[in-house]
């Protein structure tokens, strides 16, 4: 008996909207510390424009830190901590994280709205050894105010 069921499918085909962050000199500075970066262009306006860049500039994993911002605002959280909007209505009792792929873009710099568009790229199942797995995999963009691509993630959640 296949696990995704004809709602899981329907689920699939939905549109989530757009979610704009803007990012200030705080919030990358938080980041930053909460990431042990000492790299003053992180931090201080002029040593980042000494280095190339309009203003402080972002860790290179922070688009990870908007798309938690994003998913999780104001969403009701399953048990496990998942937002349940990115849960699709499956018969599984537990999940875990698989595969996650992360491609960089431009830089974020403090002053831009970076924009994130989430859509499901895909859903299939396969029978493991405890019995049916099914992989979710969501797909975020993230693109800056100028239309400048900031960075694509895959992430991979299986549910059995």
């Amino acid at each position: 008996m296949p696990v995704i069921t004809a709602e899981a499918r329907a689920w699939a085909e939905r549109e989530f909207p757009d979610f704009d962050y803007p990012v200030t000199r705080i919030d990358i500075a938080r980041f930053a510390r909460a990431t042990r970066e000492t790299n003053p262009i992180h931090y201080d306006p002029a040593a980042a424009r000494q280095a190339g860049y309009e203003d402080v500039v972002a860790p290179t994993m922070f688009p990870y830190a908007i798309r938690m911002h994003a998913t999780t605002l104001g969403a009701d959280l399953t048990p496990d901590g998942s937002p349940s909007a990115d849960v699709p209505p499956l018969p599984t009792r537990r999940a875990m994280a698989g595969e996650t792929s992360i491609t960089f873009g431009v830089r974020i710099v403090a002053g831009d709205t970076v924009s994130v568009n989430k859509r499901l790229a895909d859903m299939y199942e396969k029978e493991g050894r405890s019995g049916a797995l099914v992989f979710v995999t969501m797909e975020f963009t993230f693109t800056n105010q100028r239309g400048e691509g900031v960075a694509r993630e895959q992430f991979t959640r299986i549910y059995r």
